[in-house]
């Protein structure tokens, strides 16, 4: 009768992940968890060799997925890009969301290790990104870095904020407001850099506000635009806060396109939906989930990939919420 991995992971009261590093010497493990592995594959009258060939053979078929949460429009798109791509190359998904805790992180990585997935995408800011290195699987990132050795795939953010910028001010704003996702993130502070690099180049500045995308405090939003009348100029760093905004504005009787302009973030169908429609920064979401995938089959499969950070080009799609000046 053949033993398993999971048998001698079992006997060796250790994870399957570890038995596979010992077994092949792939990363670090304990000199006194090697000698419980060895003892066990002795035990059960199977040598290194003989469970290395069968490792290496070895695929689960599953690709791991790790989101912050699914409320948003952009994730349900990217998953939707994921998904497909990945079932068109026979894999399957396991999706797992954290909800930007990072203990439901460091069960995600034990549940890894138990089913030895083939790799890792992830698109959230992980906060234990040592301890996912350790999986010693293929990973790839969105619209993330999570350290330069693994490879992401984002859009041009920084080109997306200039762009952003030019557009107000080809409407002839003067007075800018940035409503922008957390600091941390990578799109956050790069988005708003090129937004930044074109108003210096016409003497001309912006005030920014941080929020939660998912529940942002729109409150504050209103707060802030029903004291500031003289702001003509608005970047929402998502096409979900650009709604928000937009709904604020017509409560506050400011004509959007006209008194004032405003541009968000994404191309999602949303800003379509609304009305006054919204002129957006359009990002290929659906794109860039299938992108992710098959970067990441290339790593499993051994393959070289050619871009290690691969930046994905962006177009603006102007609508009625700058249309109107014209």
């Amino acid at each position: 009768m053949k033993v398993t991995i999971r048998e001698i992971a079992k006997k060796a009261n250790v994870s399957v992940a570890t038995v596979s590093r010992a077994i092949n010497n792939k990363g670090y493990v304990h000199e006194e968890t090697k000698k419980a592995i060895d003892n066990a594959v002795k035990e059960l009258g199977y040598t290194p060799n003989q469970l290395a060939r069968l490792l290496l053979k070895r695929q689960s078929g599953i690709i791991g997925v790790i989101i912050p949460h699914t409320i948003s429009f952009f994730i349900g798109e990217l998953i939707e890009g994921i998904e497909n791509e990945a079932m068109a190359n026979g894999y399957k998904v396991m999706l797992c969301i954290t909800n930007n805790r990072s203990e439901r992180e460091l069960d995600y990585i034990k549940v890894f290790e138990q089913y030895m997935i083939d790799g890792l995408i992830v698109s959230s800011n992980f906060e234990n990104s040592d301890k996912i290195m350790n999986l010693n699987i293929p990973i790839v990132s969105i619209d993330h870095i999570i350290d330069p050795s693994i490879p992401s795939i984002t859009t041009d953010n920084i080109a997306g904020g200039k762009l952003a910028a030019e557009q107000l001010i080809s409407c002839g704003a003067k007075y800018f407001v940035v409503f922008r996702g957390p600091s941390f993130l990578i799109t956050t502070s790069e988005r708003t850099l090129g937004f930044s690099e074109v108003l210096k180049q016409h003497d001309l500045t912006f005030e920014f506000y941080d929020f939660d995308l998912v529940a942002p405090d729109a409150d504050f939003i209103y707060n802030y635009l029903l004291n500031n009348p003289q702001i003509d100029g608005i970047f929402t760093l998502s096409d979900s806060l650009g709604v928000i905004t937009a709904g604020i504005l017509n409560k506050l009787n400011r004509q959007l396109g006209k008194d004032v302009f405003l541009v968000s973030f994404d191309g999602l169908p949303i800003s379509r939906w609304i009305y006054p429609t919204l002129t957006t920064i359009n990002q290929p979401i659906n794109y860039m989930g299938k992108e992710a995938v098959t970067t990441l089959i290339k790593l499993i499969q051994g393959k070289d990939i050619h871009e290690q950070h691969k930046i994905i080009q962006i177009t603006l799609k102007e609508r009625d919420s700058t249309k109107g000046h014209k």
